[in-house]
This record gives structure tokens, C-alpha cells and sequence, in this order.
């Protein structure tokens, strides 16, 4: 599963934690044998502060808003309950961002990287019932992305379990357990109470037998925050020596005895006393939080790694913005409705035409937002889920099967695939059930049925409707953005409802995407569509191109056409050529083909003592199954590297017949499968990219690639600087000042609005407006068709700035294209491919002398790719005559 460059960036600020924390542990535990060494008596200090303190030394650590100023916030440490620093950190994540995706990825960093082993407990705790059984289903399924990341960090053995399962000792040792919680069950206000706190006799295998106090009392020692009996309650009544001590066989006592890892889902809901106190009882490891919006206070704090803006899911493509927000102010609840439905067939008719294009299938949903939905709870006076059905079905002709009720007492979509082509569903009524939990790229619209809570409403389901579907745009601004309906309400707190929502949704950020629409023009109300003007000093220029990456094509009128990627870099390789150059180096656990079995018993010689005898067996197990392994579907997962199944199924077979002439049996092959694969594409997709780019490179020296501007103004050959630019705006968007409070002198728009800039693009705005050598600057990343490089990767490149900068001699000009990058993704595959590209799009260039009426220079080069990383972009600058 390919990752987002944001993603990326998680788990790259992940990695550089996870080193610091390993070296400040390790210097904590030296200078902890040295003081003891001497008699000292001492504890271990408090590695976890030191590391965050020397992150922060670092600037790793994003700023945060505490009381309407930005600032790091300090780290709050965190004890088990034997008093030792506890590591605890939380990414903050966006709702659609890929929290769980994240999790396991950060997971598999954790346990190989950190702790340096595949075996132990991962305590996963969940809020509510609907992200458990999401979840659940995410990571039982074997197939899916989330668990393969699993089945890699344990060697291909994940054991899933919930509270009620047995486990043995043996299972923690040899297997990676993930155990999924619900918070409920951790926020213990009476331990005696709750099951989980309960003593039990399906962990045996954990504890010394309760009557023999010795072995008990030195568990006891070494683990003083273990829940004891009373021995009287268990049968022991009268006679009890006193001092003796029995310790709880429950599931609690376990996770105090394993340590676990510790991953806290939508983290920002357990800060309760209670939960966090328990939490931290069961002595974990690690804890690994995951919120969209953590709190930063000093009591109930969450130590923020990593703050993901929602700006880097609309980059991405991740969700649909911005969102239209329809209130109807004479109508009621049934125009309402009407509309919606105009908007699901409008939507659909666009979705068909879409598919017959792309081949993309989209069906877009509309969830509909009840105020009644129990079966006795039918009246005129609110709306229930029945008369919304029934106005759906007799008024406006929809077809009953494809319209579902979700509530708590009826669930109509069961496990229904919504995303499938044969799903009949368009409509979805609910009125709570679909909260949270729930993720459905189809639905686009969202109708709000009723007067009294419609704010709240908007606030608590806007999140439903953002994700985008496969994650990736269409450029159909009908399908790229999503919808609300409501009526008869204050537009104002209409619109604040769903800024309120995408807040609790972790975006922010993104609050100015909200757009109220009026129903009668279809015009932005609040949120106004303002037009920015060049500045007066650069009105006069002519029209402004900038060159497109092209190929040669004698049948084109200008003899070129955009560069196509799957056709003109894919088209080209020698598929023949691959081939797997480290079969030989896979790694194939044989430890896999066999397990532990520890038996239990009593010894009749040492019966009356309570001894126990483990009796330990090494036993084969049966991996492969009848019909053998499943050639198809470990082609499938080559596909995203060998588009060609043909060449997929050539690459696996030579593979497979390497290893078998190696002496690897087909168990071996099986049970290791998912690494093997993983194994294949890291080195195929290395592979794919150097030939990729030594193809490129071969085709820019032959002229067949080109960067270049043509006669055409063909918008797909040349790209054009907008002459004046639609931007939406409200009154609380503030304009981009210099650094010093006075106005921009050089940008080559009147207005620059603050929202369109990160922290590191803002400081290269502000140099680049004080600059000498500076014409004039723009941002090119926003407000209009993104100027983009292809490349021989699949993604595009969409530089960040543009600036137009003076040349050696009087009245000559050059461009310079800048890329900014925090430090983060310093070294990363993706920032390394655009350094390089733009390295060699600079040497290639290939410009007319003039672009307009600037005149550009004739010797050097005149137009420059340049990225900029965080810690020296005023260096790169600098050099670059900037």
C-alpha cells in the first residue's frame, strides 16, 4: 500500500523519535549502572523528557495553539504503575487521514525498530462499538493492507484476540497478540465489578496456583501492582496463614505481567482520570495515541509528535472540498429533502459520465439526518426516519431497495459493501448511529431534517461526507466537493456548525473551505468569491507561459503532446529485462513452520506443594493449505509495480523456482508469503524507477522529452499565469503582510491571503518579497490548475512558488521555480526523486527568448528548479542568486 507524502512525513518524524528515545534510554541505563556501581542508590531517569526535550533542540516538533498563540507544548511524562517513564506519544491525524493505516505502520516501526522483536502485546483501545467492529474487520481480514503490516512486524504470526479470549503465555512469547478493547472497559470505576478486573481461570498459564503464597508473594515482589484475592472469597476460609497472598488470575493482572504496547484510538476521549490511571496501570511499554484533536492543556495533555493539517489531506486529494452548504429559509423539511434528491440524480448523471471516461465508478450517497427513529416515537410533531422514507419513496419515485435505514434498533446495511458496483443504496437515514465509525467515500450530501438541532447536527456528521472516493480527485468540481442541506435556519450559525465540525474533525485549517449557498442563484453567501487583480505595477504585462514537460509527436500540429506517463515512460521499459536480483536474499523464518506447545500440569509428587510442571513440545504445523499457494493473488499485490499480470506472473515463477532450487519448501514459501512479496516489490520497484529515469534521461538527450515552451497556446502544451484569479474569502481571512506589518511590494497579485501558505512558504514569501534581486513573486499552488512537472514517477510535481528574478544584464530576466520542504522529509525517497528532476528539467530547459514581453537571459539557464528544505532554504537562495 502506497503511502502519502504526509505519511510519509509521520512516520519519517517517527523514525527519528523512536532513534533519539532508543539513545537517551541507553544513556539513562549507563549512568544508572555507574551510580549503582558506586552504591548509589538510584532509578532510572526520566529518558522519555530527555528525548522530546532534544527533539525540540532539533525544531522536530510542530507548534500548537494555546490561547491564540503558537507554541510547542511541554511534554507531560507519564509513569506505569511501578513508577517507570513511560513513552508516550500522539499523532495528530485528520478524521480521513488514515489514523488506523498510520497506526500499524507506526506499529511495525515500534516493535522492529524499537524494541528489536516480533512477539508480544499490542492493547488496542477504541471508543464505541462501531469503530471496534470496523477495526476488527480491518485487521482479521488477512488480505487487507492494515494487517499485512502486522503479519510483517511479528514474521507472519498476528493472533487477534478480544477481552473474552483465552491466551496463553506461550502465545505472548511466540506471537505478535493484538488485542482489541473499548475504552469502556479500561475506564474502571469499580474493579470488583468489571470483567476485565475479574480473577479467571483462563490465564493459568500467567500465575503460580493461588494457594502457594511463596511463589505468589515473589510474583508479588516483582510486580507489586498486581491485583490480589481475598482468599476467603475463593474457598479458603478459616485457616489462612496469615501474610499469604494470592494473586488475581484475571486479564488485567496479564497486561500488568506483559507489558503491552499501547495504541489509544480517537485519544482526545480517554483523558479522564480513570482511564488514563488504568491505562497506565497495565504497565505498557509504550503508548501510541492517535487523535484529531488532542488536547494540549497541562493537566490532560497529549504530547503532539506530529500535526497533520487538513490542507495536507486536500493536497493529497483525500477529501472533497470545498463544501456548499444549501439552507433553505421558506421551505421545510420536504423541499429540503427534494433538493437533496436533485443533487444525489445531478451527482449521479456526472458520476456515469465520469466512469464512461476514466472507467472510475462512483455512486454517490446522500445521508439523510432524522429526528425520530424509534418504532413508537412516530408523530407530526418531529421527523421520522419512516416519513423520510416514505416521501423519498412516493413522492419522489425512489426505488425502495436503495434506500437504507442506520439506527441503533434497525440496521439495513448490515455488512453491506457500499463501495461495490452491485450495491443498489443511494439513500442512508439516520439520526446518531452514523456519528462516528463510519467510512464511506460515496456519500457527497448531507440533509439536515430538522429546525432545533440542525448546528449540532452539521457539527457531528460533517465528517461523513469528506473523504474522497479512492482517495484521488477527479477534477470535476461536482464530484471533488461535497454538500449540505438544511432549512429554515441562521446561515451564519449554519456555516459555523460545519467550520465547528471540521475542527472536531481535526481540519481547521480548512474552515474557510466552507462555502453557504444560496438556493435561489447558487452564489456563496458569507463566504464571498472575491477577484484579485495583478499589482498596478505589473498589470501591463502580457500573458505570462510557463513550459509543460513534453514529448515529441510528428503527428501534433506543434510536433509535441503533454507527456503521458503509462504511454511514454511505462510504454518503453524493457519489462523483459527485470528480474528479482535478491531472490536468494529473502529472509524465510523457519521458526514459522512450527510452534510451542506448553502443557500444564500438576506433578502428583509436588501436588501438595501447588507446584506446576510446564511440559514443552515442539509441533509441526500444517501452513499449507490443499489447494496450494495462491499464484493469483501474489500477483495481484505486484500489480502497482508490474503493471503487466503476464510479466507479474514471469517475475513470480522465476522467483519461486529460484528459491525452490535453494531447497525452500512450498510451506515455507507459503507461511512467508507476505514478506516475500514486500521483499519483491521494494527491489522491482528500485528497479522500475532506474530504468524509469535512465529512459528519461535518454529521451530528454535525444529531444524526444522536452521542457519547453511551444507557439501554441494550447493550455495542455504551455501553462498560463492567470491574468486574475476567483479565490473564496471571508471576513476573518487575513491578508499576508510582510514580516514587518507592512504591506507586500512584490507580489505579482494585489492580494495574498495568509490560509494559502505553510509557516516555511510564508518565510520564503516574506524573503523573496524583500529581495533585490526579486521582480516579482507568485504562489502557484493554488487557486488555479496547479502548474505540474511529470516526471518518470507516476505522481506529478506541484512546485509551491514562482519567482521572477533579474538577470546579470539591465532589463533580462529568469524564472525560478521553488519546492518547500520541512525537515522531516529530508532524505525521503519522494523528496530525493524531486531534487533529482528538478536538477535535470533545470539542465534541459528550453525556452523562446522572450515570455511576453520579458526578455529573458541567453546565457546560463533560463529557468530554474530549485528545492528548498527547512533548515537551509535561505542558503539555497542565497546560491541561487535569489
Amino acid at each position: 500500500m502506497e503511502l502519502k507524502e504526509y505519511q510519509q512525513g509521520v512516520l519519517s518524524k517517527l523514525d527519528r523519535y523512536l532513534t533519539v528515545l532508543a539513545e537517551q534510554k541507553e544513556d539513562a541505563e549507563d549512568l544508572l549502572t555507574v551510580k549503582k556501581s558506586k552504591g548509589k542508590t538510584a532509578k532510572l531517569g526520566d529518558y522519555c523528557r530527555d528525548a522530546w526535550d532534544q527533539l525540540n533542540t532539533e525544531r522536530l516538533l510542530p507548534y500548537l495553539h494555546q490561547g491564540g498563540n503558537a507554541v510547542v507544548a511541554p511534554y507531560l511524562s507519564r509513569h506505569d504503575g511501578l513508577h517507570r517513564s513511560i513513552p508516550n506519544i500522539c499523532l495528530k491525524v485528520p478524521t480521513g487521514g488514515g489514523k488506523t493505516l498510520l497506526a500499524t505502520a507506526s506499529l511495525e516501526r515500534v516493535q522492529t525498530d524499537y524494541f528489536k522483536r516480533q512477539t508480544g502485546l499490542v492493547l488496542w483501545v477504541v471508543p464505541s462499538e462501531a469503530i471496534y467492529r470496523q477495526t476488527w474487520k480491518q485487521l482479521a481480514d488477512r488480505e487487507h493492507p492494515y494487517r499485512q503490516m502486522l503479519e510483517r512486524a511479528s514474521g507472519g504470526r498476528v493472533k487477534m484476540l478480544e477481552k473474552t479470549d483465552a491466551f496463553t503465555r506461550r502465545d505472548v512469547e511466540s506471537q505478535l497478540c493484538v488485542m482489541l478493547l473499548m475504552l469502556p472497559s479500561a475506564a474502571r470505576k469499580s474493579k470488583e465489578t468489571l470483567r476485565l478486573f475479574r480473577d479467571s481461570g483462563r490465564f493459568t498459564s500467567f500465575f503460580p496456583v493461588e494457594d502457594d503464597s511463596e511463589a505468589n508473594s515473589t510474583l508479588l515482589d516483582q510486580v507489586p501492582n498486581l491485583d490480589q484475592n481475598d482468599l476467603s472469597d475463593i474457598g479458603f476460609g478459616e485457616g489462612v496463614v496469615p501474610g499469604s497472598v494470592s494473586i488475581k488470575q484475571s486479564l488485567g493482572n496479564v497486561l500488568r505481567l506483559v507489558r503491552p504496547v499501547v495504541v489509544i484510538d480517537e485519544g482526545h476521549k480517554a483523558y479522564s482520570d480513570t482511564a488514563r490511571d488504568t491505562l497506565a496501570g497495565f504497565n505498557p511499554r509504550f503508548v501510541l495515541e492517535l487523535s484529531a484533536t488532542p488536547n494540549t492543556n497541562k493537566k490532560h495533555q497529549s504530547n503532539v509528535l506530529v500535526n497533520v493539517p487538513g490542507a495536507d489531506l486536500k493536497d493529497e486529494e483525500m477529501i472533497k472540498l470545498p463544501i456548499n452548504v444549501f439552507n433553505e429559509a421558506k421551505g421545510g423539511w420536504k423541499h429540503t429533502l427534494t433538493q437533496a434528491h436533485e443533487k444525489q440524480r445531478e451527482l449521479e448523471n456526472a458520476a456515469k459520465a465520469f466512469q464512461a471516461e476514466s472507467g472510475r465508478y462512483i455512486r454517490p450517497i446522500v445521508l439523510i439526518r432524522v429526528e425520530r427513529t424509534g418504532k413508537d416515537q412516530r408523530d407530526a410533531a418531529q421527523v421520522h426516519a419512516e416519513d423520510a422514507r416514505e416521501y423519498l419513496r412516493d413522492q419522489l419515485g425512489v426505488k425502495e431497495e436503495t434506500i437504507r435505514l442506520k439506527t441503533s434498533s434497525a440496521d439495513e446495511l448490515a455488512d453491506e459493501d457500499l463501495l461495490s458496483a452491485t450495491s443498489p443504496v443511494r439513500f442512508i437515514i439516520t439520526k446518531d448511529a452514523l456519528r462516528e465509525g463510519w467510512d464511506c467515500p460515496f456519500a457527497y450530501a448531507l440533509a439536515i431534517l430538522s429546525r432545533t438541532t440542525a448546528t449540532t447536527a452539521l457539527t457531528q456528521m460533517i465528517g461523513r461526507v469528506l473523504r474522497q472516493p479512492q482517495a484521488r480527485a477527479t477534477g470535476l468540481p461536482a464530484l471533488d466537493e461535497c454538500y449540505v442541506f438544511t432549512f429554515d435556519q441562521d446561515v451564519t450559525q449554519a456555516v459555523n456548525g460545519v467550520r465547528k465540525g471540521l475542527e472536531d474533525e481535526g481540519m481547521a485549517d480548512l474552515a474557510s473551505s466552507v462555502k453557504s449557498v444560496d438556493p435561489g442563484t447558487g452564489q456563496p453567501q458569507n463566504v464571498r468569491r472575491e477577484t484579485l487583480h495583478r499589482r498596478g505595477k505589473f498589470a501591463d504585462l502580457p500573458p505570462i507561459f510557463l513550459p509543460r514537460v513534453l514529448h515529441r509527436d510528428p503527428t501534433a500540429e506543434d510536433g509535441y503532446r503533454p507527456l503521458d506517463y503509462d504511454r511514454d515512460v511505462l510504454g518503453s521499459l524493457d519489462w523483459d529485462a527485470l528480474e528479482l536480483l535478491g531472490a536468494d536474499k529473502a529472509a524465510l523464518d523457519d521458526d514459522k513452520l512450527e510452534r510451542t506447545v506448553a502443557r500444564v500440569t500438576i506433578d502428583r509428587k509436588a501436588k501438595e506443594t501447588g507446584q506446576t510442571v510446564f511440559e514443552l513440545e515442539q509441533e509441526a504445523v500444517e501452513a499449507l493449505p490443499e489447494e496450494g499457494i495462491d499464484t493469483p493473488f501474489l500477483v495481484r499485490q505486484l500489480l502497482d509495480v508490474v503493471p503487466n499480470p503476464w510479466q507479474g506472473m514471469r517475475l513470480l515463477d522465476e522467483t519461486l523456482a529460484a528459491l525452490r532450487a535453494e531447497g525452500v519448501t512450498n510451506e515455507q514459501i507459503y507461511v512467508n508469503r507476505l514478506d516475500l512479496v514486500q521483499h519483491m516489490k521494494a527491489d522491482l520497484r528500485a528497479q522500475v524507477n532506474a530504468m524509469a529515469e535512465q529512459l528519461f534521461h535518454e529521451k530528454l538527450e535525444s529531444g524526444d522529452i522536452a521542457l519547453r515552451l511551444v507557439s501554441s497556446h494550447d493550455p495542455a502544451l504551455n501553462w498560463k499565469i492567470a491574468e486574475t484569479l476567483e479565490v473564496a474569502v471571508s471576513d476573518v481571512d487575513p491578508l499576508l503582510h510582510r514580516k514587518n506589518g507592512e504591506p507586500l511590494e512584490k507580489s505579482l497579485f494585489e492580494k495574498v491571503y495568509q490560509k494559502e501558505f505553510n509557516e516555511l512558504e510564508k518565510n520564503t514569501a516574506w524573503y523573496l518579497d524583500e529581495s533585490q534581486c526579486i521582480y516579482w513573486w507568485h504562489r502557484i499552488a493554488v487557486n488555479q490548475g496547479s502548474y505540474g512537472l511529470q516526471g518518470w514517477q507516476r505522481h506529478r510535481v506541484y512546485p509551491d512558488l514562482l519567482a521572477c528574478v533579474h538577470g546579470v544584464d539591465e532589463g533580462k530576466f529568469r524564472f525560478s521555480v521553488l519546492e518547500t520542504k520541512g525537515d522531516h522529509l529530508k532524505g525521503n525517497d519522494d523528496t530525493e526523486y524531486k531534487r533529482k528532476l528538478f536538477d535535470l528539467l533545470t539542465r534541459y530547459a528550453e525556452m523562446t527568448s522572450t515570455v511576453g514581453q520579458l526578455d529573458l537571459e541567453d546565457d546560463g539557464t533560463p529557468i530554474r528548479f530549485n528545492m528548498l528544505m527547512e533548515q537551509d532554504w535561505r542558503q539555497s537562495l542565497t546560491e541561487e542568486g535569489v
